[in-house]
This record gives structure tokens, sequence and C-alpha cells, in this order.
């Protein structure tokens, strides 16, 4: 029900309803507990693609584009990239030579917060593989 709730706090709850075919009373229904059909939760996926998030995520799981690129597909070529990055901004005939100047670094930044998300995903999966399944 939290997709719901985002959505109908994104949207409106008439508008919600209406985006899956129901009256705003069943729709009531379906956020006190009511399952609401197959086709109910094609339409809600439409209008709110996040709408299965939360389910998904309680059972270590996640929706994605089937063309969606994997967090780490690129992770190699963003690595090359950032040590090319460096390479050049600590080369004896750069701006500041050895060594790296303000601009080099503001330069750099995107391409280094890119890698610090992608590290930073890689140690979050790395840590719920670490946590335990159950507390006794």
């Amino acid at each position: 029900m939290r997709g719901w709730a985002r959505a109908i706090d994104r949207m409106g709850k008439g508008a919600f309803a209406d985006a899956i075919e129901c009256s705003t009373q069943a729709l009531d229904k379906q956020l006190a507990g009511s399952m609401p059909s197959l086709e109910t939760l094609d339409r809600a996926l439409a209008a709110e693609p996040t709408i299965l998030d939360d389910w998904l995520a309680a059972r270590g799981k996640r929706l994605v584009d089937q063309d969606a690129t994997c967090d780490v597909d690129d992770m190699s070529l963003l690595i090359a990239r950032v040590m090319v990055m460096i390479q050049e901004a600590e080369h004896p005939e750069g701006p500041g030579g050895r060594t790296i100047v303000p601009q080099e670094y503001l330069g750099g930044e995107k391409i280094i917060r890119e890698l610090h998300a992608v590290t930073g995903r890689w140690l979050e999966r790395c840590s719920a593989i670490r946590r335990p399944r159950e507390v006794a």
C-alpha cells in the first residue's frame, strides 16, 4: 500500500482512482487491505512505475526495465575513464604539472561522483549479503 500512497501523493486520489479504473470508494477498500485484481495492479504499475517497489524490496527483488543496464555493467569502463582522468590531471604537462589544480578537480567531479555511486551500490550489496537472514 506504500506504492498506492506514493501514487496518490503524486497524482491525487481521484486521478489515481481514474488511472486504475476504479471508484474512490473501491480505492479506499484497497487502502484498507482489500487485494486489488491483477488488472488493477497492471493499471497501477502503468500509472506509477514504483508501485511495487516496497513489496519487491521486502523480498530482496526489484523491478527494472527489460533493457536496463545493470549497476555494474559499465563499472570497468567507468573505472578506466576515472584512471585516465587522474593520469591526465597528474601529467607533468597539465595545467598544474603533477599538482592537480582546482579546475581539474572540478572537471573530474561528475565522473568521480558516478564512480562513488556505483561503488556505493556495490558496498550496499555486500552489506545485504552479510546481513543475517534471521535474528534469534
